[in-house]
């Protein structure tokens, strides 16, 4: 077994740092050593990884964004034809009371609409989510004082869940054409293996009416709700027991359910003495449609309905797409005259990402090898990429073990890992290079430099895992979306450690010797290379690095002074204005939304005119970007009906709002004054037209609309709030009224401050019945009268049929033109014992205002204002700053009692920076005790720490260059920063020690720890900045979110390199003269300077 080792009976010829003879390395033990040795074992270890990995990524989640509980549970009750001042008393008040007393509840908010009312429950961090669910369905379910006519409580978990994509199925077709093909279509995707949970939306729920007159209720003596009860009681299946024959069970059962149309007709209303009888068909017009909801759907202009498949489980998005699409195309007949497209396809936003972050992180890679490749060796890259993959790979077994997924944020984690994984391997490496420059060959050079750096590897990664804990800490959603980050990147960290020091070694043993003469033309060009590389390093060392140590160690305290009023500099920068804060970047989308509310009690006509006033001003917007397109349309388009290539469909909806919260969880709200409408865009990488610039265009062209209660346009894929967002609260309805209109006149008053508006509104006009204490001699009651009047205007439920998969109900009222004027109300004849009279004569009838919407939290009534910024001009940061400090003491002034609170963005980001701070000073106080205890000394762990403020600068200047906002996702950067530039001061300070306990005076172990150790700190800082490059200067639209991030931790690592490795050598002369300084005060002996440290080496 030769191996490139030396002989064992002679002496090495190999000589130490300080020119000392070295030991026989290959001889040494340790699992560092066996490693080497052995190299089965190394390869063993090393197709572990490969092999745990790729099993996990054939059944690790896919999706867009990672899928997380919103730590809220959601009561919601349907109660039709209420209103919201109903619903406020009869049941969000009794369900706020019920679940307040339950253990781990953060805060109560509840709404209550027209025909239904919604309390969500948000839970405190870290509680059982599954309990606090069972608790919620306990307490709701103990309340018996519900209305009759409310539905059964809906409970639910709510979680971040999307849509995974939407079936658009549209064509100049009747409505119940679209339904059952919608229906048809929904059984056949459930039936793949692929997909679990399909469900259809935007088309109305069958219903049965049956219209009777009042001339023929007077005629046969009967009221509404009497008839509503014989057609319930008419249409039944009941089981009645069973038979025992001598020879078998023989079950019982009335059968009478009716089910259509002709059905309910044949019913039986009244049979005469004579044997006449006399049916409901006779009286009434039943009618077998649909419900009577002001609901208009259109997609391109023709009538839609929708199939909405949702990822369950740990089904894949890749996988439910590709078989959704394949089903639609190939193995689903559509019947004549309808048309399908694939509508909000996330998918294709996975698939998009997914490219763009695999290219950026192979663009990566290639810059990383080529810098290995030209200052270290080109064997030593090839293995080091080897590592790479494999602690890549082996990072996905761990994810799918953590219960994570493949998702944006986890693909972003992979490339800030990438600049980050191969520290400890060019450390590890370039120790390995520099122990054979030195006269080591073989498996004793690799033995000997993966053993001198073992203890500092472990440490510098150790820290950077460290560093990295806090982000794990974020609260809130964007704390669980963005937690896959942090959870990627310490994985891949920890593999890469245990890959540089077990498998590494032995593969760098195999190099061969310094004096080496490559074979071939390619090793020899690159061989070329390094020679000339290597020879303008070692000259610019030797040179102005050299001379500027020795001006260091001569002036170490103005050294420092200008590093601090460097530092004070680039912080003023934020106060001034100059770089910008902006909590979180809008992750732009492929769909640009225009969402409208109309003043309430508004009719749907009214809504579909200024509809297509917007619609009308999103072509004139759209025309804008249509002059000269860049290309051929893509393949598959549709852009031969005149749309433009960029431009897929377009999608209105009138008199329904929709919230997607996962299965089952999608909340409708149906009104005839809400309208949205829809511009989907072909993915963002084939087009140049930015949906932001489509969504400035359509405001712009639309203009001012003063009719609308309510108007915004937004192109955002994940967003995390208003900028603007202020809830207020008084005891007094008018005064918080009051308030709400001064704080958004004071609001429009600010630059750059855009779509004010309030969920207040002046409310809807509403028709109050109050009974005559003369009703009491006819014998009638409130409840009687009550009844007959809801029946007359809205209908008495009869009866509910199961009829396929839905449940349809059947309503009895009066014809719709005995019920289209308020005139109608007063003639209404009321049912008495005895015979009927005017409803007028028994009840008073007056006019008043209610609100169309009511929002409570914490148990009272709020008003909420919202607004946009327009970020050039203001942030929502400097927007609140305003209000805490000007708008809102003054209007407290004038309304006493007045008291407000922030939501959206601002909640989101106090809740995410809450436990960030303390973490991440808990992170410091970790590293330091990691520093100290190897180093065994208190001061020095700071001069290496000192590093993270000068790493700072670097990532400031990054957003100075690049014109972009500090946030979130830039103080993730910074915070993973302070793990990873410590890194190179850890290691200088090491060999200083070293130095120093190998008899070197100060200043020229200081000199010299910075120079030798300059590659290697050099080389982790360019490797760290050339790994994020490609994503930090990446023009696509959809990787603009990630770019702070990247910038923090790239530019960060570059300059704060630069700057620490001049500062931390004036740190360390500063400290060891202020030792010799206290122990010349305190009388003692400094023939040799203590340098408060000891080396880690082994």
């Amino acid at each position: 077994m030769s191996d490139g080792a030396e002989p064992s009976d002679q002496p090495t010829g190999a000589v130490d740092r300080y020119g000392n003879e070295a030991d026989r390395a290959r001889d040494r033990s340790g699992p560092i050593g066996f490693m080497a040795r052995n190299g089965v074992a190394a390869n063993l270890l090393l197709l572990a990884m490969f092999i745990a990995g790729y099993f996990s990524y054939t059944s690790i989640v896919q999706e867009v964004f990672p899928e997380s509980s919103l730590d809220t549970i959601s009561v919601s009750v349907t109660y039709p034809g209420a209103t919201p001042e109903e619903i406020e008393e009869s049941i969000i008040l009794k369900v706020e009371e019920a679940v307040e007393a339950i253990d781990g509840v953060k805060q109560i908010t509840s709404t209550a609409s027209e025909g239904g009312g919604v309390t969500n429950v948000e839970l405190e961090l870290g509680k059982d989510i599954a309990r606090a669910l069972d608790e919620v369905k306990s307490e709701v379910d103990q309340i018996q004082t519900f209305p009759e006519e409310a539905e059964e409580p809906d409970i639910r978990e709510l979680t971040t869940r999307q849509v995974v994509l939407r079936i658009a199925l549209f064509g100049d077709v009747n409505e119940r054409t679209l339904k059952e093909t919608a229906y048809r279509l929904e059984d056949a995707a459930a039936a793949l293996p692929e997909i679990s949970y399909v469900e259809t939306s935007a088309i109305r729920n069958y219903e049965i009416y049956a219209d009777v007159p009042q001339s023929r209720l007077r005629a046969l003596g009967l009221s509404l709700p009497q008839v509503a009860q014989i057609v319930g009681q008419s249409s039944l299946d009941t089981p009645a027991g069973s038979i025992e024959t001598g020879r078998e069970e023989v079950r019982v059962r009335t059968v009478g359910q009716n089910y259509d149309q002709q059905d309910f007709e044949n019913i039986i209303v009244i049979t005469t003495p004579d044997g006449a009888t006399l049916r409901l068909g006779d009286i009434a017009d039943v009618k077998d449609g649909f419900e009577d909801a002001d609901l208009i759907t259109r997609f391109n202009e023709e009538p839609v309905a929708f199939v909405d498949i949702y990822r369950t489980s740990d089904e894949r998005v890749l996988d439910i797409a590709d078989a959704a699409k394949v089903l639609v195309e190939d193995d689903f007949d559509l019947p004549p005259g309808i048309s399908y497209a694939i509508w909000e396809d996330s998918s294709e936003v996975l698939q998009d990402r997914l490219e763009l972050l695999l290219r950026n992180a192979a663009i990566g890679l290639i810059l990383v090898l080529a810098a290995l490749t030209l200052f270290l060796d080109l064997r030593l890259a090839a293995w080091t990429a080897v590592g790479i993959g494999a602690t890549f790979v082996g990072a996905i077994f761990i994810l799918d073990w953590a219960g994570s997924s493949i998702n944006m944020f986890s693909l972003f984690g992979f490339i800030l890992a990438l600049g980050l994984v191969v520290d400890d391997a060019v450390v590890v490496g370039e120790n390995v290079y520099s122990e054979r420059e030195r006269g080591r060959t073989g498996i004793g050079a690799a033995i000997a430099g993966a053993q001198r750096v073992k203890v500092p590897v472990f440490f510098a990664v150790a820290t950077t895992v460290t560093a990295f804990l806090p982000l794990l800490a974020v609260g809130g959603v964007i704390g669980k979306i963005l937690a896959d980050i942090p959870l990627v990147v310490i994985a891949v960290l920890s593999l890469s450690l245990v890959e540089a020091l077990y498998v590494l070694p032995h593969h760098l043993s195999t190099l061969p010797d310094p004096n080496h003469e490559p074979g071939n033309r390619v090793t020899r060009f690159f061989a070329r290379v390094q020679a000339w590389v290597d020879a303008r390093f070692k000259a610019f060392v030797d040179g102005p690095l050299d001379r500027a140590l020795k001006f260091v160690v001569a002036m170490p305290y103005f050294v420092l002074a200008a590093g601090v009023a460097l530092l004070i500099l680039f912080v003023a920068m934020l106060p001034a204005g100059i770089i910008k804060f902006s909590f979180f970047p809008e992750i732009e989308g492929d769909i640009v939304t225009a969402t409208l509310e109309m003043p309430s009690g508004t009719t749907v006509d009214r809504t579909a005119e200024l509809t297509a006033r917007i619609e009308a001003a999103a072509e004139r917007a759209i025309e804008r970007f249509d002059d000269d397109p860049p290309g051929e349309a893509p393949e598959g388009e549709a852009n031969t009906d005149g749309r433009p290539y960029f431009l897929e469909a377009i999608y209105t909806t009138i008199g329904q709002t929709q919230s997607q919260n996962g299965p089952g969880g999608a909340q409708t709200t149906l009104r005839p004054n809400l309208a949205n409408i829809q511009l989907s865009l072909v993915p963002s990488a084939q087009r140049d037209v930015s949906a932001a610039a489509i969504e400035e265009a359509w405001r712009e062209e639309l203009g001012d609309v003063p009719e609308a209660r309510s108007l915004t346009i937004s192109s955002s894929l994940l967003g995390v709030g208003e900028p603007v967002n202020v809830q207020l609260s008084h005891p007094d309805d008018a005064v918080l009224r009051q308030a709400s209109d001064r704080l958004m006149n004071e609001l429009g008053k600010v630059a750059g401050v855009f779509d004010i508006e309030s969920d207040q509104d002046a409310g809807q006009q509403e028709i109050e019945l109050r009974l005559k204490p003369a009703a009491r001699t006819l014998g009638v009651t409130l409840q009687d009268v009550a009844g007959q009047v809801r029946a007359a205007f809205f209908g008495a439920e009869a009866v509910r049929v199961q009829r396929g998969r839905e449940d349809v109900r059947v309503y009895i009222r009066l014809p719709e033109e005995e019920r289209d004027s308020i005139a109608d109300i007063e003639r209404y004849r009321v049912r008495v014992p005895g015979g009927e009279v005017a409803l007028s004569s028994i009840a008073d009838v007056s006019f008043g205002e209610a609100p169309s919407v009511i929002r409570r939290e914490e148990g009272h009534r709020i008003a909420t204002i919202t607004a946009d910024v327009e970020s050039d001009a203001i942030t929502g940061q400097e927007v609140a700053a305003l209000l805490d400090q000007q708008i809102m003491p003054a209007l407290q002034a004038d309304y006493p009692s007045l008291e407000y609170d922030f939501g959206g963005e601002q909640e989101e980001q106090q809740e995410s920076f809450g436990d960030l701070g303390s973490a991440f000073l808990l992170a410091l106080v970790a590293i330091y005790a990691l520093l100290a205890v190897p180093f065994k000394s208190y001061v020095q762990p700071l001069i290496i720490m000192a590093a993270i403020p000068f790493g700072m600068i670097g990532a400031l200047i990054g957003h100075l260059i690049l014109g972009i906002p500090l946030g979130i996702l830039s103080m993730f950067g910074i915070i993973a920063l302070s793990g990873v530039i410590i890194n190179g001061s850890l290691v200088l300070i090491d060999f200083l020690n070293e130095n120093l306990a190998n008899g070197m005076g100060p200043e020229e172990a200081v000199i010299d720890a910075a120079k030798s150790r300059f590659r290697p700190i050099m080389l982790t800082a360019i490797t760290t900045f050339l790994g994020v490059a490609p994503i930090t200067f990446e023009t696509s639209l959809q990787a603009q979110f990630l770019i702070p991030m990247s910038a923090s931790l790239g530019f960060g690592v570059l300059f704060g390199t630069a700057l620490l490795i001049l500062l931390i050598p004036a740190l360390a002369i500063i400290q060891m003269r202020a030792v010799a300084r206290i122990k010349r005060w305190r009388g003692k002996s400094h023939d040799r300077l203590d340098h408060g440290g000891e080396p880690m080496a082994t």
